[in-house]
Formats: C-alpha cells, sequence, structure tokens
C-alpha cells in the first residue's frame, strides 16, 4: 500500500461530474486530476511572462507560446475542479465523518458504514445505537483532525487519524482510530468495513475496545 501523510485541514472539494474510480491507473490519475496549486501557479506565471514579453518585443512566437501555457493549465484546472479521485473522495469521507460527530449526526455517519461493518463486538445496528447514545452524552462542541495517514491498494484503504475533541462537559478528548475501507464503485464511494479505537487520551484501547459511555 501506499502511504499519503495528511496535515489536519483539508479544502473541501467541489461537487465532481466524474468519481474516479479505483480502477483507474493511481499515478496518471493522481497527477492529472488532484489539485497542484503550485504548480498551476508556477504555469500561470510563464504563461504570463511570455505573453508581456511577446507582446512588448512583438514576438509572436513568444506571444503564442504565453498564450498555450495559459490555455493547458486552464484545461488542466478546470478539470482537476471537475474529477475528484479515490484519494480526495477517502480524505472527504474522514472530513464528512469527523463533522457529523462534531453535530451528533449519526446517519451522515452511518452513509458511510457499510452494514457488514464491525467495531469491536458490534455489528452495524449496534454501531448505529452506540454512536447514538455517546454522542448525544458527550455534548461535542468541536472536532477537529490532528493528523491523518491514508493507505490506498485497489478498492481497499486503510486511514489512521487523531482526533481532538472538545466537549461540553467532559473538557478535551484525544482518540485515534484506524478505519478499514472498501471502495463501492457505484456511486463510487468508499464504505467503512472496520473501526478500530487505538488509544483515548494517550492511553492505548484495548483489542476490540469500543467507545465508552462518558461519566
Amino acid at each position: 500500500m501506499r502511504d499519503i501523510v495528511e496535515q489536519p485541514h483539508i479544502m473541501m472539494l467541489p461537487p465532481a461530474l466524474i468519481r474516479l474510480s479505483t480502477g483507474f491507473p493511481n499515478a496518471p490519475g493522481r497527477i492529472l486530476f488532484e489539485n497542484h496549486w503550485a504548480i498551476w501557479a508556477a504555469l500561470l506565471l510563464v504563461a504570463l511572462a511570455a505573453l508581456w514579453r511577446g507582446i512588448n518585443t512583438q514576438r509572436a512566437m513568444v506571444r503564442n507560446t504565453g498564450l498555450a501555457v495559459l490555455a493547458v493549465t486552464a484545461i488542466w484546472v478546470i478539470t482537476a475542479w471537475l474529477v475528484v479521485t479515490p484519494y480526495e473522495r477517502l480524505v472527504n469521507a474522514n472530513d464528512a465523518i469527523v463533522n457529523a460527530a462534531a453535530h451528533d449526526q449519526v446517519p451522515k455517519i452511518m452513509h458511510y458504514i457499510s452494514r457488514r461493518a464491525t467495531f469491536g463486538s458490534w455489528n452495524y445496528d449496534q454501531i448505529q445505537s452506540g454512536l447514538s447514545q455517546r454522542l448525544k452524552s458527550a455534548h461535542i462542541s468541536g472536532n477537529i483532525i490532528r493528523s491523518m495517514t491514508a493507505r490506498i491498494r485497489g478498492d481497499q484503504a486503510i486511514t489512521q487519524l487523531v482526533i481532538w475533541t472538545s466537549t461540553r462537559d467532559y473538557g478535551p478528548v484525544i482518540t485515534s482510530w484506524r478505519f478499514i475501507w472498501q471502495d463501492h464503485p457505484r456511486p463510487g464511494n468508499w464504505r467503512i468495513m472496520e473501526v478500530d479505537l487505538l488509544s483515548l487520551n494517550g492511553h492505548r484501547a484495548g483489542p476490540g475496545a469500543v467507545i465508552p459511555m462518558p461519566r
């Protein structure tokens, strides 16, 4: 699997017209369809410089080169804006879950969880009821991904997250998690197959641990 470390604050993508399948070759997909703001900015500067020089020196070739670079860059940016890659979909799914937990939106969380998923000894229905009870009791006022690592191989992925949670009655809580995902070709959505709680406030969670009820 390939490892990618993400910073905690990730720009959410606009709704995409094309959801790229995990069957699409990885390297071309990342190059063509993910955001490359530094490269695009550099190409824009090159295009503008060539245009300025071509116009001022009346050199058509230089001016046309600037126009060509500008056109290619614009097409690249628009294409990347319209297409969302498997990795971008995975990042968005993790962001959506953490944000939904902050607002006690269990149905939105369950949207990303497979009906075959497990969380310790919990099955799908127990995950839903357990989350509902614990989120209501925790009174979360903020939820932030402090770090995330993603590993993708084909239609399977693993993400590990460290989450800082602010609660009204219990103060800050820091947890680390491992989510095991599978991509469903239609409609092109990642679904969690297994949830593992790794640590709670710096204390390692035991095998099969679930979220404890706040006290």
